[in-house]
């Protein structure tokens, strides 16, 4: 498995080619305007475009913007399989692509470039990748991602999609086979166990990290989903 990462800009000149290898641009700071034979628009912040080997691409971008740009041999499976080729970026993985924009523009040591692109490729392939083919829907998920602490109503969502609270609903479970709120509330339990198990940070604050104000009424819906108690993952 070859993983080779590098930080880049380009320049507003529209240029145009393929590659053998397939890539992934992740926008750092601004976004990059770009046209696949499935996909024409811009990409920014909290988004990834997935091009694949051999696939022509035009692209341009403001020259002060920056990207995360891997190149891979392998694809993760999920991202072989998108109904289109941008997807939301979580968290953790943004977060992660920004330490990778520091490491990688001050330290040129092959076994820490390695250990880090190792870490990348996991983060990769532990994303839930939204097969979504509308636009519309996938900017929703995009801004449900960005922070799962906060509790958008739907008429939010839905004028940040362009659509009718009706529209919104329909589109929404049509594409992510779920509504919007078991979505959010998919993601708040992921992230919740993941600090369970991970971290020794109060339950009360992971309770707040994931949009519970009431630690009591946290607990009673973990239980419910995980059908596993906050101290039972905490335990392990």
């Amino acid at each position: 498995m070859t993983v080779r990462l590098s930080i880049r800009s380009y320049s507003l000149v529209m240029r145009a080619h393929h590659h053998v290898y397939h890539q992934l641009v992740i926008p750092l700071h601004g976004s990059i305007t770009l046209t696949l034979p499935d996909f024409s628009g811009k990409v920014g912040p909290g988004q990834c475009v997935v091009i694949g080997a051999e696939r022509m691409h035009e692209f341009k971008a403001d020259e002060k913007c920056r990207f995360l740009v891997a190149d891979l041999d392998h694809l993760p499976e999920s991202m072989r399989l998108l109904a289109q080729p941008v997807f939301a970026t979580s968290p953790e993985l943004v977060a992660y692509c920004h330490f990778l924009e520091l490491q990688l523009t001050q330290s040129t040591r092959p076994d820490l470039i390695a250990s880090m692109s190792a870490l990348f490729y996991q983060l990769l392939q532990s994303q839930i990748v939204p097969v979504c083919r509308d636009g519309r829907i996938r900017e929703a998920v995009r801004f449900l991602n960005e922070d799962i602490s906060r509790t958008p109503s739907l008429g939010e969502l839905a004028a940040l999609s362009c659509l009718s609270l009706s529209q919104f609903k329909l589109l929404f479970k049509q594409h992510m086979g779920m509504t919007a709120g078991q979505y959010l509330l998919t993601q708040r339990m992921i992230k919740a166990k993941a600090l369970l198990a991970h971290s020794d940070l109060p339950v009360s604050l992971i309770a707040e990290r994931v949009g519970f104000t009431d630690v009591s009424a946290f607990s009673r819906r973990f239980s419910s989903y995980w059908e596993e108690t906050p101290r039972q993952i905490r335990r392990r």
